[in-house]
Parts: C-alpha cells; sequence; structure tokens
C-alpha cells in the first residue's frame, strides 16, 4: 500500500499519505538545511509605467493630427484654390493614401490601448475617446468662431476699402462738378 502511495503522489500524495499507517514520526526540517531562496519580485513602479504610456500615446496623438491637420488643409486648399497645373489622380492619390494612414492609426491605436496598456489605467480606451470627443467638439467650434472671426475681420477690410473707393469717386466726382461749374460762371463773366 505504501508503494502505491508513493507512485501516486503529487496532489493526492498527502491525501493518501494520511491513511497510510505510519511506523515512525516524519522528520521535521533542520535549520541547517539551506532553504531555497526566493526570487525577489521586480519592482515596477506603476506610476512610471503609467506615465511612459501618456507620453507614447501623446507622441502618437501627435502625430495623428498633424496627418489630420494635413488632411484638412489639403481639402480647404482643393474648395478655395484654383491650380490650373494640378493632377487630379495624384491629388486624390494622396488624399487617400492619408485617409488609409488615418484609418490605420486609428485601429492601432484602438488596440494598443485595449489589449497593451497596464490593466491598472482600466478602460483607457473608452475614456480617452469619450474625452477626445468632446475636446474635439468644443475645439471644432472653437476653429469655427476663429475662422469665422477671421473672415469678418477680411470683410471689414474690404468694406472699408471699397468705402474709401467710394469716398475717393465722390470726391473727384465733386471736384470735377465744382471746376465745371466754376468754368461756366468764368465764360458767363465775359
Amino acid at each position: 500500500m505504501a508503494g502505491i502511495a508513493a507512485e501516486i503522489g503529487g496532489f493526492f500524495g498527502p491525501i493518501i499519505a494520511w491513511f497510510k499507517p505510519t511506523s515512525k514520526p516524519a522528520a521535521k526540517p533542520t535549520k541547517s538545511a539551506k532553504a531555497k531562496p526566493v526570487a525577489k519580485k521586480a519592482y515596477v513602479n506603476e506610476t512610471q509605467v503609467m506615465v511612459d504610456v501618456v507620453k507614447h500615446l501623446t507622441e502618437f496623438f501627435r502625430l495623428q493630427e498633424q496627418l489630420a491637420n494635413h488632411i484638412r488643409e489639403e481639402e480647404e486648399k482643393s474648395k478655395t484654390v484654383y491650380d490650373p497645373n494640378q493632377n487630379y489622380m495624384e491629388a486624390a492619390l494622396k488624399r487617400v493614401m492619408a485617409l488609409d494612414q488615418m484609418a490605420e492609426l486609428e485601429v492601432t491605436i484602438r488596440e494598443t490601448m485595449v489589449y497593451q496598456s497596464p490593466p491598472e489605467m482600466g478602460a483607457l480606451y473608452s475614456k480617452v475617446f469619450k474625452m477626445r470627443d468632446t475636446i474635439k467638439k468644443e475645439q471644432e467650434g472653437a476653429r469655427k468662431d476663429q475662422e469665422a472671426k477671421e473672415r469678418y475681420k477680411a470683410w471689414r477690410k474690404r468694406e472699408a476699402k471699397r468705402q474709401f473707393l467710394l469716398k475717393e469717386a465722390y470726391l473727384g466726382g465733386t471736384v470735377v462738378l465744382i471746376l465745371y461749374i466754376w468754368m461756366w460762371f468764368l465764360f458767363i463773366k465775359k
């Protein structure tokens, strides 16, 4: 029976050993026996890990924003500036490539934030993108307000120039009329 218990060992060994008859008490470990060294756990500074993740994500988002600005500039340029030498296929290809890169960046960042961020950071992707949408709406409103102000300033400048030219025309017409009347008075006086 003792042979079978030794043979089974493993998980059931202590349970089977309890049932087997013992003739001598089990030997207690002595202090002279060397204990196995316990492997030290590597100290991980969670705050530093989070700071590093945020730093890399910030860099990534900065690149993504630069790409978005480039796409927006190209669209605005296409809408407002006529270029007779522009190759439409080349412009379309560049814009499609930029949009594809933007989509790839979105997928990469989502996968990184969901699967590779430390668990201490929680639902980082959801929180960040929810806040990003809020900030994006705010910034879009601010950008539109700024563009409206710039358009208003440009309109005011054009309007001031138009008013100045109109006043010049009135003044020139008045001077011509006065000279004409003065010439008539000189002609009649003779």
